[in-house]
């Protein structure tokens, strides 16, 4: 962490920068709050719109490397942490 010397800064002005500082902190959170979670589950219709692709590509996808899919009722869901495997290029 880079330190910073303030020699000569008014109350106002200290306030200033402290308001900004929060503010962005806040927005960084708000951010973070909305970015989905990558235990989501997703339905496999979900996830092909989401890599742009058939259902039927990504179930040969989740078979060809080895993902897990859990059945509910008639539908297969799986979770988007699951996703960045199938779109990462093998290396």
């Amino acid at each position: 962490m880079n330190k910073i010397e303030i020699i000569s800064l008014s109350i106002p002005e200290l306030e200033r920068l402290l308001d900004a500082s929060g503010e962005r902190l806040i927005k960084k959170m708000k951010e973070e709050e909305s970015a989905p979670s990558e235990y989501e589950e997703l339905t496999l219709d979900q996830a092909a719109k989401e890599l742009h692709c058939h259902k039927a590509t990504l179930r040969r996808k989740m078979l060809e490397k080895n993902i897990p899919g859990t059945r509910i009722g008639k539908e297969i869901v799986l979770q988007r942490k699951d996703l960045k495997k199938i779109k990462r290029p093998a290396h």
